[in-house]
């Protein structure tokens, strides 16, 4: 019942509706119209009596003529100037009277006209009739005057062989306005308007009167777009155009701008001349009207409204009821989903995984679980900013989405980190296959917001746990665990869960434990390697080699718990210690006359640490070493990291009077252009070149290259790992400055290296 009233209500109301609306269409409409035609026929009595006043002004000038038959142009002109005609009319852009001449008066009004031209003369300076021929009668300009000075147009022009009107106005004794060019006065056609003169001043009563007593014509020129525009004035949105037929051509001036499918009104104005104007005008269509629209769709609003308020009152606890229901389904979902991606969160894989066990220990199915972490998720966010960043993960959820079933589960577990469950047929392939496939679509070029147009790359590390655990956090800790090793191994791979990779995170984090606390109970300790110059083969320096005594392990290489050390942030107190003892010590064999200098090895993170410049200082000045006999050993790898912050720390460092030398050279990917802006005093070429160079000519051909372009650059070049003669003998060869190694010394304690160089210095 009530959905009927509510149907009845509203077409009640459209039907008023329209109606109303097709009535104040049709009323708008007529008063459209109506003000049309009264703004026309305004525009059309404002032309007719600029187009009277202007014969007016014409009328004038042919008295002045009859008054004055032998005035001068120069008379004419000051009469222009005191009846102020081109102030008063500014569409007026000349005035002149045309004297009627017979065949025998002709050679009379030639002597009169070359001693005082209304316009420039024939050729010679002689009066010359344009166009040139014998005619009954001819009709010459006496006077004139145009807005910018005397006349410009020819003595001789004959005015009724041009215009055959003239000659019919005579009889006929009535002025007319006609459209002419003259370029003289304008680029574009101006309108004349002319008017017979008469002896006496009055016009016969016969045509034979006329005739007799005809003396000329006087007329004016006009701006035809001034004169529009002067009569457009008040009437916006209405154009005008002013036809005219007289002459041998119709003419057209147009002025004001309408819109497209303007109506037209014509308006004759006399002589053939017509006044046509346009303008937008309302029409009785409903949907052309925009007060019949607004009445239209007010009314239907207003019955959509009745119609909605019958339902609302009808179906209001139904619809509270849903929107209860939806509410409580959609913060459901927000509860189990990440927001960002739409991904299933933390939660909710983890309630999955619990049920894809269940059903794996029910039907024996294959299963697998695959933890992925983005390699260099941060880089993105710290270059391009967190929007870019969450672009960037909303694209690989899309990604790894695409790959699997949709009965499979991909979710983001936090951060950069995301779970992939897979079970049944998604496996009868391999669980290779899924994750070589995983791998391959997330390396796929794709855009970032903010990267200006430059396709990004991404490449993950994948953790794949395979088979049923005893419970969910052990299947996602061995995904974890492989995913840990995939990284260790490179980057962008997957890795297979084994057992022995327990054994090694329990040992790991074992030894992350107690590296905590080796500093603080003095285990760790710095041996010392010599450094040689080669044709010497005298003692320049050390380098400090830093090795952790550990109280169950034994002595602990640095390449086992460096990685830790700059996983954990460890590596900046370790590596202040380092710098603070390897002062000392070089201070103290400076103050015992052993005047070498000695290299410290500098990590990323010890690099990029906004303290390290000043702990530089504070080891320099605390220990007294001069900052000259300091080198600090950088990576190639490390310096590419970010190779413009790089460079402004290198320089920092420089300032303090401190050596930098690039450590392992050849290994990393710095290109020319980067080692150029680099501050740097010494190249030390990595080991793995040094093997082979005796015996093979490629070897000897790299080395070579190395050296020459330390040589080229300006800098010291050190080789590492020299452990037989005949590399001595080839790096000597090669002009190498400096080298290191078991055949000179291997690394040794501040005792060993104190009686090292007080004995004299032994030839190899």
């Amino acid at each position: 019942m009530w959905i009927a009233i509510a149907a009845l209500l509203a077409f009640g109301g459209m039907a008023c509706t329209a109606l109303a609306a097709r009535s104040v269409s049709g009323s708008d409409a007529k008063q459209s119209h109506q003000a049309f035609t009264q703004a026309s026929g305004q525009i059309a009595s404002a032309l007719r009596l600029a187009i009277a006043r202007e014969n007016d002004l014409a009328v004038s000038a042919g008295v002045f003529d009859l008054e004055n038959p032998n005035a001068s142009a120069a008379e004419f002109e000051r009469w222009t100037l005191e009846a102020r005609a081109f102030q008063r009319y500014p569409e007026l852009s000349g005035i002149a009277t045309i004297s009627f001449v017979t065949r025998a008066s002709l050679s009379a009004f030639e002597a009169r006209a070359e001693t005082d031209p209304v316009g420039p003369l024939g050729p010679h300076g002689t009066f010359a009739i344009v166009p040139a021929g014998a005619r009954p009668y001819y009709c010459f300009v006496t006077r004139s005057q145009v807005r910018t000075g005397p006349s410009q147009a020819a003595a001789g022009v004959d005015y009724c062989a041009a215009d055959p009107q003239l000659i019919a106005s005579r009889a006929s004794g009535q002025g007319y306005d006609y459209a002419i060019s003259v370029p003289l006065l304008s680029k574009t056609p101006l309108l004349a308007v002319e008017t017979p003169l008469y002896r006496g001043g009055g016009v016969p009563a016969t045509v034979t009167a006329r005739r007799s007593e005809f003396v000329g014509w006087t007329g004016t020129v006009l701006a035809p777009q001034i004169l529009l525009n002067a009569a457009l004035q008040g009437h916006p949105g209405i154009a005008v155009a002013l036809h005219d037929t007289s002459g041998s051509k119709i003419l057209a001036f147009n002025a004001g701008h309408a819109a497209r499918g303007a109506g037209r009104m014509t308006i004759n104005l006399q002589d053939g001349s017509t006044v046509e104007t346009y303008a937008a005008v309302g029409n009785a269509d409903v949907f052309a009207n925009r007060n019949s629209l607004a009445v239209l769709f007010g009314g239907v609003l207003l019955s959509a409204v009745l119609f909605l308020l019958a339902l609302v009152l009808l179906t209001g606890r139904w619809r509270a009821l849903r929107l209860v229901f939806e509410k409580t389904e959609q913060l459901s979902f927000q509860a189990m989903h990440d927001g960002l991606t739409d991904l299933p969160n933390r939660a909710l894989v983890i309630d999955r995984a619990e049920l894809m066990l269940a059903r794996a220990r029910r039907q024996d199915t294959p299963i697998a679980t695959m933890f992925i972490d983005v390699d260099g998720f941060k880089h993105v966010n710290d270059t391009f900013g967190h929007a870019a960043g969450d672009q960037f993960l909303q694209i690989i959820a899309d990604r790894l989405a695409s790959v699997v079933r949709k009965t499979d589960t991909v979710g983001r577990f936090g951060g950069d980190e995301f779970v992939v469950l897979v079970e049944g047929e998604t496996l009868s392939a391999g669980v290779e296959l899924v994750a070589e496939r995983l791998l391959a679509v997330l390396r796929q070029p794709f855009e970032l917001d903010g990267a200006l147009g430059r396709p990004q790359s991404c490449s993950v590390s994948v953790g794949v746990a395979i088979g049923q655990r005893s419970s969910v956090d052990e299947l996602l800790r061995d995904a974890d665990l492989a995913m840990y090793q995939a990284k260790q191994a490179g980057k962008d791979r997957y890795i297979v869960f084994e057992q022995s990779m327990q054994t090694d995170s329990a040992d790991r984090l074992e030894l992350e434990t107690d590296l905590r606390d080796a500093l603080a109970n003095d285990q760790l300790y710095l041996l010392y390697q010599p450094t040689f110059d080669l044709q010497t083969q005298v003692v320049t320096g050390v380098e400090a080699l830093i090795r952790w005594a550990h109280p169950g392990r034994g002595v602990v290489a640095p390449d086992v718990f460096i990685p830790l050390a700059e996983e954990n942030a460890m590596i900046i107190p370790i590596g202040r210690w380092v710098l603070e003892q390897a002062c000392q010590q070089a201070a103290a064999w400076h103050a015992a006359g052993h005047t070498i200098g000695i290299a410290i090895n500098v990590s990323a993170r010890q690099l990029e640490h906004e303290q390290f410049v000043a702990e530089v200082y504070d080891a320099l000045c605390d220990s007294g070493l001069p900052p000259a006999a300091l080198t600090l050993e950088i990576t190639e790898t490390v310096l590419m990291r970010d190779a413009t912050a790089a460079a402004l720390r290198l320089r920092a460092l420089k300032a303090l009077g401190v050596r930098i030398a690039i450590d392992d050279f050849g290994t990393g990917y710095s290109s020319l252009a980067y080692l150029r802006q680099f501050p740097v005093d010494a190249l030390k070429i990595d080991r793995s070149f040094m093997s082979g160079i005796a015996s093979s000519h490629e070897a000897r051909a790299l080395m070579h290259t190395l050296i020459q372009l330390g040589k080229a650059l300006g800098l010291e070049t050190l080789g590492e790992g020299i452990e037989e003669h005949a590399q001595l003998e080839q790096l000597k060869h090669e002009e190498c400055d400096s080298g290191q190694g078991f055949l000179f010394a291997r690394p040794l304690d501040v005792e060993a290296v104190t009686r090292f160089l007080e004995r004299d210095p032994v030839k190899v």
